[in-house]
C-alpha cells in the first residue's frame, strides 16, 4: 500500500481546517447573528490548528529528510492559501443578509 506524501498530507490537513473551522465560524454566525462573532471564532480556531499543523509538518518533514527548497515553498504556498481563505471567510461572514 502506497502511503500519501508529507506534502499531500499537510495539504489534506489544511482543507480539513478550512472545512471545520468553516462549519463552527457559520454556526456560530447563524446561532449568535453576528458575523464578526463567527469570524473572531473561526480565525482563532483556524489559526490554533495552522500553527499546530505547520509544527507537525516541520517534524514530519524532519523526519523524511525533505529539502528545504521544498519545505519553504509549501509553507509558502499553505501560508498563501491560508491568508486568501481567511479574506473570503471575512468577507463572507461579515456581509449582511437582507431581505426583500
Amino acid at each position: 500500500m502506497q502511503s500519501l506524501p508529507i506534502d499531500g498530507l499537510f495539504y489534506i490537513g489544511l482543507g480539513a481546517i478550512f472545512v471545520v473551522t468553516t462549519l463552527l465560524g457559520f454556526g456560530i454566525k447563524r446561532w449568535t447573528k453576528q458575523g464578526l462573532l463567527g469570524f473572531y471564532t473561526l480565525l482563532a480556531t483556524s489559526l490554533g490548528l495552522f500553527f499546530w499543523l505547520l509544527l507537525w509538518f516541520q517534524e514530519a518533514t524532519r523526519a523524511t529528510f525533505m529539502g528545504t527548497i521544498p519545505w519553504v515553498l509549501n509553507l509558502f504556498f499553505g501560508t498563501v492559501l491560508y491568508l486568501i481563505f481567511i479574506g473570503v471567510s471575512f468577507l463572507l461572514l461579515r456581509r449582511k443578509h437582507q431581505r426583500t
